[in-house]
């Protein structure tokens, strides 16, 4: 039996990972009004996607366990250890059996997520940000490793909310060299941080022709980072505020999740003149990438 999709997407709308939505895709819920017009979305459901009936997936676990203990048997001959392979193959098999489906949209106003588990009856729950109910976005992603090989990347895009409850994506990928999957969910991860950054350049812009600068507060002993128009002002936790030329700059790099900026008088022995802060610890980071690049012309790949 094929379903109808709830929601068609127009042709101007793509996946997350900016490629064509496949036709099958089932939009099992609309997109909410007030995340404003839908730029990207994504679901996991198909149009021939059925639910396995509960009798059906116990068969098929059992079958599924059976099979683990009579390899892992012939193998070892060890009890205990068929016992617990066996274990993790009746798990695996329910897993793959459980209908938990996705579907996802960013807006230029917000992003919504509906999750729909059990059956297709049942209703989908929602969880929706409006960008107007957010104050600050955080970012991270971080590489793991084990004996010197790549083990993923998990990462977390936290909201802050002006109501104190957080808004989180977060997740992790294997893809040391590139982008995931375009089914990865941190392909929506990417994009909401994207239609965030867009939804707030009306507003640095106000404060820009406002202050001359654009302010990006952070804590620990450097309070702030402002940019402005061929210049960096770095705001410390005694109120002493720093102003530098990029001119002026040594050096200016970005690695590890670390922010480093060099002055050319920079004191090694006093760190005057050196400005270092974590990637994860300023709001709004691709914001802040923008503006660096189009006030002061610094830009990464």
């Amino acid at each position: 039996m094929v379903h109808q999709s709830v929601w068609t997407p127009g042709a101007d709308v793509t996946r997350h990972a900016g490629s064509l939505i496949p036709p099958n895709r089932d939009f099992f819920v609309a997109p909410p009004l007030e995340i404003g017009q839908v730029t990207s979305a994504e679901s996991t459901l198909k149009t021939s996607t059925q639910p396995v009936s509960t009798p059906f997936r116990i068969i098929i676990c059992l079958l599924v366990g059976l099979l683990g203990v009579g390899i892992t048997w012939l193998i070892t001959a060890s009890a205990i250890f068929t016992g617990i392979i066996g274990s993790l193959f009746v798990l695996c098999a329910y897993g793959k059996t459980l209908f938990l489906h996705y579907c996802s949209y960013v807006g230029e106003n917000g992003i919504a997520i509906y999750t729909l588990k059990g059956d297709r009856q049942n209703i989908a729950k929602a969880k929706v940000l409006r960008f107007q109910d957010a104050t600050n976005l955080y970012t991270s992603q971080t590489q793991h490793y084990h004996n010197f090989f790549y083990n993923g990347t998990s990462y977390s895009y936290r909201f802050k909310q002006k109501s104190g409850q957080p808004f989180e994506l977060g997740g992790s990928y294997r893809s040391r060299r590139g982008w995931p999957k375009d089914k990865d969910a941190w392909h929506l991860a990417n994009t909401a941080e994207l239609a965030w950054s867009n939804y707030l350049l009306p507003l640095v812009d106000e404060q820009l022709e406002r202050l001359g600068y654009i302010e990006f507060p952070m804590e620990g002993y450097l309070q702030a980072v402002r940019v402005g128009p061929a210049f960096m002002e770095f705001v410390m936790k005694d109120g002493v505020v720093q102003r530098v030329q990029v001119a002026d700059m040594k050096s200016i790099t970005l690695g590890s999740g670390m922010f480093h900026f060099v002055h050319k008088d920079a004191q090694w022995w006093s760190g005057k003149g050196s400005y270092s802060f974590d990637y994860g610890n300023i709001p709004n980071a691709k914001l802040f990438l923008l503006c660096l690049k189009r006030l002061t012309g610094i830009a990464w790949n």
